[in-house]
């Protein structure tokens, strides 16, 4: 992976070759002789002006970026925007670069000590004994977790299943166990139904491997995907239906498309206020504890108003309103209602005659 001169990712943002004074086609020691010659020069301890310790910072960033054969192949192909951005990658997308800060903790790592004064020939000529390190006296250190987010959509929280992921992984070789490679692992991640959003899935020391260091923890964290209809609340389904004010006053039935494909007819007999929430026990996520059992589907309501209405409309509107406001015990509107069904019950047994003045006259 390379980058033609004229790229024009490479005139965007930092230019690390530029901060080190390098060209692009240096090696790894031109890198590291760069690095010792400003970073001795620019520590803190030694530089007390604030703009200087601005350029140690930037001189620590370079050289991490640099220094490491993935992060500089990224960088020289799409700038310092695609480094930190995250990139498109052959086996899945690469994860946004973000240095840690802590320009002291770069040189340390590079001179094993803080002081002002290190000289890098002499570490390199002299080794310091390796008992002086904690790894040297056989003691390992575990790396930090790589935190990875895991997109799902509603169906697969609804259905659950099987998820793979590919990563790619230093691992130790030979046998002597010094050397390592970069190798593909296929990751199987269990996803439950109604799995809650935020959930940890954490494979232990899937991280690279290194002769000094145990491998870092591999945690997947789990987030919902948008979806066009419904938006999850817990193990509840929410969703917004619009209706006409006529359909809120009257009733009307409500076609619902599940996440399951399939399709369900609810039927609206309340009056629907703005506020009004219709609940469906049962057509929600399976709960995580027990996936047999489902949350509920809960129907808000967009109330579309006339835009228009004539006088004429209006006064049957307000005659209907006044009729209800004068009917103020319940008692009497069940009995009401009850009549009104027999009355229907009625006329529906009666047979029809083809002579109506007969039937009339009966």
């Amino acid at each position: 992976m390379s980058c033609d001169e004229t790229c024009s990712c490479n005139k965007r943002g930092i230019d690390y070759y530029g901060v080190l004074s390098l060209k692009k086609d240096c090696d790894d020691l031109e890198i590291k002789a760069a690095f010792r010659r400003l970073a001795i020069r620019y520590n803190p301890k030694r530089a007390k002006d604030e703009c200087l310790c601005t350029i140690f910072a930037l001189v620590a960033e370079a050289y991490d970026v640099l220094s490491d054969p993935l992060k500089r192949t990224i960088y020289d192909q799409f700038g310092e925007e695609g480094l930190k951005n995250g990139v498109p990658g052959a086996e899945g997308f690469i994860q946004p670069y973000t240095y840690h800060g802590e320009p002291m903790r770069t040189y340390r790592e590079f001179f094993g000590t803080e002081s002002p004064y290190a000289d890098l020939l002499y570490v390199l000529t002299q080794s310091s004994s390796l008992l002086e390190f904690p790894e040297g006296r056989g003691i390992k250190r575990k790396e930090e977790p790589l935190i990875k987010t895991l997109y799902l959509t509603l169906l697969e929280v609804f259905l659950g299943g099987i998820k793979k992921m590919k990563i790619q992984r230093l691992v130790l070789v030979g046998d002597d166990k010094t050397k390592t490679v970069t190798k593909e692992k296929i990751l199987t991640i269990p996803i439950k139904p109604g799995i809650p959003t935020g959930t940890r899935i954490v494979f232990p020391e899937e991280g690279d491997e290194g002769p000094t260091k145990i491998p870092a923890d591999v945690i997947f964290i789990t987030e919902d995907r948008p979806h066009e209809t419904f938006r999850r609340e817990g193990s509840d389904l929410h969703m917004t239906v619009d209706i006409f004010l006529r359909e809120a006053l009257t009733g009307t039935v409500v076609t619902v498309n599940t996440l399951d494909d399939r399709t369900l007819r609810i039927p609206l007999t309340s009056v629907i206020t703005p506020d009004y929430k219709k609940h469906v026990p049962g057509q929600g996520l399976p709960l995580p504890e027990s996936p047999k059992k489902r949350g509920s589907l809960v129907i808000s309501f967009n109330i579309e108003y006339p835009v228009y209405l004539p006088v004429s409309n209006k006064n049957y509107i307000k005659r209907a309103f006044d009729t209800s406001a004068d009917i103020k015990d319940t008692e009497y509107v069940h009995r009401l209602i009850l009549a009104n069904k027999m009355r229907r019950n009625v006329d529906f047994d009666v047979p029809i005659r083809r002579n109506t003045d007969d039937y009339e006259a009966k």
